[in-house]
């Protein structure tokens, strides 16, 4: 919404074209396809800005956040993004929508899931906090494990209807596409951190001719399948990754960070509310 966000800033700096050089500057990294991911986005953050503003925690302007980028070097970049409402669409459906509302599974898995997705008197949903997740999973071992193969989680990110907090189908937020596609071009590494399903995630993706280069990691659930079946056999990690827990991020990803990337030092946090900013504690 206009009045929520200064879209000439954003405007401004999708002028810029990026260019593979020693020094990005920060204008630039908007115009790889952030900039519409940012205005999507902007909105709902600055709203959830003014309430940590109120309660004394400090919030980072438009403009501040990128004189901090500027001089920064494409080498020294790495960017971790969230994936549901984030590259995804505000409204769109989301992992679990996708999973948990289809008629491609079936009706008992359903019938569990409906009040986990039903937030509309969050006061009323049975499960808190990682209990949820904990929840969902149960149900999917238990009524889906036989039909959730490979080529149904691919079906799913076609079929999935609307449901849940969703109000269309899961679609990407413009310009995604684009900045994973730059972000890729240009080798900056990319680490997509969702308490969703990395199943769903790289179908939806692929569907959208999307491909996820060995620039990109993702961290989230992964559905595990028998070799020979196709049938799930269990769901990694446990305890799982969730919405409550993403602080853990780093030790999750020790690895890519400490060896992989160990020499970039440039971090980017891109999610739909504040709380995202979990994700990156630790890196330092």
């Amino acid at each position: 919404r206009p009045k929520d966000i200064h879209l000439e800033n954003l405007e401004r700096a999708g002028q810029h074209q990026l260019r593979a050089g020693p020094m990005l500057q920060a204008p630039s990294l908007l115009s790889l396809g952030a900039c519409a991911v940012a205005a999507g986005v902007a909105a709902h953050v600055a709203r959830r800005a003014l309430l940590h503003r109120r309660s004394g925690t400090p919030a980072l302007g438009f403009d501040a956040a990128l004189a901090r980028l500027s001089g920064s070097s494409v080498e020294d970049l790495i960017l971790i993004v969230d994936f549901d409402r984030t590259l995804t669409d505000g409204d769109s459906a989301q992992c679990h929508d996708v999973i948990g509302a289809t008629s491609l599974v079936p009706e008992s898995l359903r019938a569990g899931f409906a009040p986990l997705l039903d937030f509309s008197d969050p006061a009323k949903v049975p499960y808190k906090g990682d209990a949820w997740w904990v929840r969902a999973n149960e149900l999917l071992l238990t009524h889906a494990s036989r039909v959730l193969t490979p080529e149904t989680v691919r079906r799913l990110v076609h079929e999935a209807p609307l449901f849940g907090t969703s109000t269309q189908p899961m679609q990407l937020r413009p310009g995604a596409a684009r900045l994973l596609a730059r972000l890729s071009e240009l080798d900056v590494p990319v680490l997509i951190v969702s308490a969703g399903f990395a199943d769903i995630i790289a179908a939806f993706l692929a569907a959208r001719a999307v491909p996820l280069g060995s620039n990109v990691r993702v961290c989230s659930n992964r559905l595990v399948h028998d070799p020979a079946s196709g049938q799930l056999t269990g769901i990694e990690p446990s305890p799982p990754i969730t919405g409550c827990n993403k602080q853990l991020t780093f030790e999750r990803n020790r690895d890519w960070f400490t060896t992989t990337h160990r020499r970039r030092r440039t971090l980017v946090v891109v999610g739909d509310s504040l709380g995202r900013r979990a994700a990156w504690r630790g890196r330092e």
